[in-house]
């Protein structure tokens, strides 16, 4: 029995089959700890032979007894055997076939990547069991109303702010009429937070290089504690029935995780995916020490026509919460946002602690565009409201602060 334990994969650094079957040193090491100690377990409850055949021995005159005693020690030996082999089926070399087999179906061949690429995320421990598709459950404002009673109650980590996501370079001609996905994994569940996400028949038409893709995502602060991953499955929607669908965008690109490196401050970074017909850049902010800030606009009086975008005081780079011009309500009626809450693209921003939140309203007037902007200092928990004038319009703001945790 002791034999079967020590054939138990230890998932060491060096083995190979470590890399498949986790994505970080210290979660192999966890996993490698757990399945030793269960195995150890399984042994301590095991009968001793010795003690065994003692009271065997002490039975002699009991036949009868004695059957007794050894099938009972019989199926118990059987239990315990079955343990430790289910045990070593489900992490030693079954668990492998069956991630190798995983990685097999998201394995594709594309000349941009001069050979073969993972398509999609296969960074997880047993990936055949790991739901590519399942969206991430977890909410935004999830500590909003946790009572701290000093700084040590929480702990603050880093996170990612997805500002852009453009075509950097098309094997074909612009225009073109985009349809998919583009999501993200981060540390907290690796499961799909969407940025993109159309259909076919809503395809966001792109007519430049300089353009970026309609994000409405992420519905949550996307945490960077390991690698966060972005995953593209983009396509280009045929002009008629003579041409055909085409793949655009297909594989995953990687954000540094923060232990992977030193981060002082917050840092405006790119990064580049080249798959199929294109080379996507995506330009994404790491925020430092972040909280996460949930937005909400309302029209209190007058009627709101124009932008809403937001920045931090060191990334000045803006990300587009609301335009008038691309909401389903402003494109079918053609008429202004009356009192109400106004429809956001998106509408959570991670934001160094230590910094500013700026909010920058844009209002399209008959005597032209009018500009405001407010500063709103970040939270740990709890909400912020404020009124802002744009114009003849005025507004209704509130930022809502949560942590970004586990």
């Amino acid at each position: 029995m002791a034999d079967l334990v020590r054939s138990l994969p230890t998932l060491s650094r060096d083995d190979p089959r470590s890399k498949s079957l986790g994505e970080t040193e210290s979660e192999r090491a966890a996993t490698a700890l757990r399945v030793r100690r269960m195995a150890h377990q399984i042994l301590v409850e095991a009968p001793d032979d010795e003690d065994d055949e003692e009271d065997f021995d002490d039975d002699d005159d009991d036949d009868d007894d004695e059957d007794v005693v050894v099938d009972e020690v019989n199926k118990k030996e059987e239990g315990w055997w079955q343990k430790l082999k289910e045990l070593q089926s489900q992490y030693g070399p079954a668990l492998v076939a069956r991630d190798s087999e995983a990685k097999k179906r998201i394995l594709d061949y594309d000349p941009k990547q001069g050979g073969l690429y993972y398509t999609r995320f296969a960074h997880v421990y047993d990936l055949a069991s790991f739901d590519l598709d399942e969206e991430s459950p977890l909410p935004p404002m999830r500590f909003t109303d946790a009572v701290y009673k000093s700084k040590h109650d929480y702990e603050l980590c880093e996170a990612v702010n997805i500002l852009s996501v453009k075509m950097g370079s098309l094997d074909i001609d612009f225009p073109i009429h985009v349809y998919g996905t583009v999501i993200a994994r981060d540390s907290l569940d690796k499961k799909c937070v969407y940025l993109f996400r159309r259909g076919r028949e809503d395809s966001q038409t792109i007519n430049s290089k300089d353009e970026s893709l309609i994000l409405t995502g992420p519905k949550r602060g996307l945490a960077l504690i390991s690698d966060t991953y972005v995953e593209t499955n983009l396509m280009i929607k045929g002009d008629d029935e003579l041409q055909q669908d085409r793949e655009l965008s297909k594989g995953m690109l990687t954000i540094r995780g923060i232990a992977r490196r030193v981060l002082k401050n917050c840092e405006l970074e790119s990064c580049s995916l080249a798959t199929r017909l294109s080379t996507v850049d995506v330009m994404h902010g790491v925020v430092k020490d972040a909280v996460e800030a949930t937005i909400s606009v309302e029209v209190l009086a007058g009627e709101y026509f124009g932008e809403i975008t937001a920045c931090t005081s060191s990334i000045k780079e803006r990300l587009v919460l609301h335009d008038s011009r691309l909401t389903h309500h402003s494109a079918s009626s053609g008429q202004n946002i009356a009192p109400g809450v106004i429809p956001l693209l998106r509408s959570v921003v991670a934001v160094y602690v230590k910094e500013m939140l700026l909010l920058t309203f844009a209002a399209h007037t008959d005597d032209g565009k009018i500009t405001r902007c407010i500063e709103i200092t970040p939270r740990i928990n709890g909400s912020d409201l404020d009124e802002i004038t744009v114009g003849a319009v005025t507004l209704g703001v509130r930022v809502v602060w949560s942590i970004i945790d586990f």
